[in-house]
């Protein structure tokens, strides 16, 4: 795919050979394999066969089982549905079409099911970020054209009508004057700062004096001139520094432009594994809010024999206490739905649509080895902020050079020479200047300087300081930068690790769950109420886990963001201008 970016040369592929370059995924089971529930051992106490993780991988079926998803799970759920029914377990048929009910409620009349590497692309083709992003390079551009421009040559005229007529006193003196004066020519500057010129005057007059031998007169003129700066403004170095200051500038909008991208990739990275995060919420917030239903009307159904009304309060309390939650937590699929589809902006879905986003990517759990030392050399390598940052300490020192120039005297020699030629048409004089029997030299030197010269020496001193100030922040941006990618690295071993453990939390915790309902004598205030405290344990372990998984696929994406590799991660290319 390859978009031309806001009227600039930049242009954005990505490939579709890679895609995103993602950890090897975990197999997932088929709607027939997890319809079937995991196989359990005999005595004990409902634990899963397979609870360890192979080769540091947790078992997609049992993944599955405790964080299932509303679209792709859902045929499970009917399966199990038609299961009750038949077998006449009227208590999980309620229970199952609780939990259903509640999923539909996130459901929209139009989905759109979506890949990473779909969400990305769309970002890419759509960001308005993005977009306005790209405007700055080629404006930029404008602004070395512009600097450039101060070397081209300059045509110029000059034409003037003068008639004079008022009384005079002497007869060497005439009563009127009918002059016209004009000139035409071409100034340029050149690199070393001399300015060269060269122009053709003709000028008429014609007069009421008597003595006058040639009336009217005419006079041609050329005229060449030759201006050189011998301290202030000279030398290829102060002369060119803006331009050299402009290409930096738009290097730096270059640079500007791929951090934008850099940002909207991992932000549609996260964005995309909160949804996830959100729509698997939803099903685990259903099945607690579920257990609450059933352990409510079990309740309200014998409080004419052991249940007193402040028991029965308490836990009406509970059971809208977790209506409120489950609506917060739908609500949550909404925002993360809409906050995708703002950053795709794509033509497709907009915010006005009513449109079900359903991720079709499960979170990764392949561990993710680093080399702490080698990323960080790798971002101080790749990252934009040191490329801006070494770009502005560089324009700052140019900088210094034109103020330190600006604090030198101005002393500039010129050089003049001018052919005249005279005679009483314009024709004639000019024939008469051609033959260059009258010639003109003019050699000049000009000086000046500032007495106490306070306004370019308090010039030179603010672009040293601000120089100074530059690179202290190149400083700065490269311990940012360290710090960022050892931040990221814990933070993705820490995300990492916190997997297994949340995942034997929810594990142990659905065991208790088995335990308690296996074992209850009779189903008494207290043992429900303990069986609802860990049916809740179990729905906090499961969210956990969920959290970890979604926080290390985030961190993934992190870590190649502090690295300055997210493009190349994504196999994203932004060809450079030369």
């Amino acid at each position: 795919m390859m978009r031309r970016k806001a009227a600039t040369v930049w242009t954005l592929v990505f490939l579709l050979t890679g895609g995103v370059a993602q950890p090897a995924a975990l197999s997932e089971p088929s709607a027939a394999d997890a319809a079937t529930p995991p196989a359990r051992d005999p005595g004990s106490g409902g634990t899963p066969s397979s609870t360890v993780l192979s080769s540091g991988m947790i078992p997609a079926d049992r993944l599955r089982w405790h964080i299932p998803d509303p679209e792709y799970d859902r045929p499970v759920a009917e399966e199990s549905l038609e299961r009750a029914r038949s077998g006449g377990d009227r208590a999980q048929e309620l229970h199952i079409t609780r939990v259903a009910e509640r999923v539909n409620e996130i459901r929209r009349p139009k989905q759109l099911k979506l890949t990473l590497d779909d969400a990305v692309r769309m970002a890419l083709e759509n960001n308005y970020d993005v977009q306005v992003a790209s405007y700055n390079p080629a404006v930029d551009t404008t602004r070395i054209v512009e600097a450039q421009a101060a070397f081209d040559a300059v045509f110029f005229t000059n034409i003037v009508k003068n008639h004079v007529d008022r009384p005079s006193g002497s007869q060497l003196a005439a009563t009127s004057l009918d002059a016209f004066q004009s000139s035409y020519g071409v100034r340029k500057v050149l690199p070393s700062g001399m300015t060269v010129s060269g122009q053709y005057q003709l000028n008429r007059t014609k007069t009421s004096l008597s003595f006058q031998s040639i009336n009217p007169e005419y006079t041609s003129n050329l005229v060449l001139e030759m201006r050189q700066p011998m301290l202030r403004r000279f030398g290829i170095d102060y002369n060119r520094s803006l331009i050299l200051v402009a290409r930096n500038d738009r290097r730096i909008s270059q640079h500007a432009f791929e951090r934008q991208v850099r940002d909207t990739l991992r932000q549609v990275d996260e964005l995309y594994w909160r949804l996830v995060q959100a729509r698997r919420d939803v099903t685990i917030t259903a099945r607690l809010l579920a257990d609450f239903h059933a352990i409510y009307e079990y309740l309200e159904a014998r409080q004419q024999f052991d249940i007193t009304p402040v028991q029965l309060a308490a836990t009406r309390a509970n059971l809208e206490q977790a209506k409120a939650d489950f609506i917060s937590r739908r609500a949550n699929v909404f925002n993360a739905e809409d906050r995708l589809v703002a950053a795709m902006n794509a033509q497709n879905v907009n915010l006005a649509d009513e449109t079900e986003i359903i991720p079709e990517d499960l979170p990764q759990t392949p561990r993710l080895l680093v080399d702490r030392l080698a990323e960080v050399q790798t971002a101080l390598d790749n990252r934009e902020e040191i490329k801006e940052q070494e770009l502005r300490v560089a324009n700052a020192e140019l900088l210094v050079g034109r103020a330190k120039n600006e604090e030198l005297p101005r002393f500039d020699l010129t050089f003049r020479t001018t052919h005249d030629g005279l005679a009483q048409n314009a024709d004639g004089s000019f024939d008469e200047m051609s033959r260059s029997k009258f010639i003109e030299y003019f050699v000049g030197v000009e000086f000046e300087m500032p007495i106490g010269n306070r306004g370019p020496r308090a010039a030179h001193f603010r672009a040293r300081l601000q120089h100074q100030q530059q690179a202290a922040q190149l400083k700065s941006t490269f311990e940012k930068i360290i710090l960022d990618v050892n931040l990221t690295v814990r933070k993705l071993d820490t995300a990492y690790d916190q997997i297994l453990p949340s995942f034997e939390a929810a594990q142990a915790r659905e065991r208790e769950v088995d335990s308690i309902v296996a074992r209850a004598e009779r189903k008494d205030i207290n043992t429900l109420t303990t069986e609802l405290n860990a049916r809740q344990s179990l729905a906090g372990a499961r969210r956990a886990m969920l959290g970890a998984m979604v926080e290390y696929n985030i961190s993934i994406v992190d870590l190649e963001r502090a690295k300055g590799s997210l493009l190349q991660y994504h196999n994203v290319v932004i060809p450079e201008e030369d």
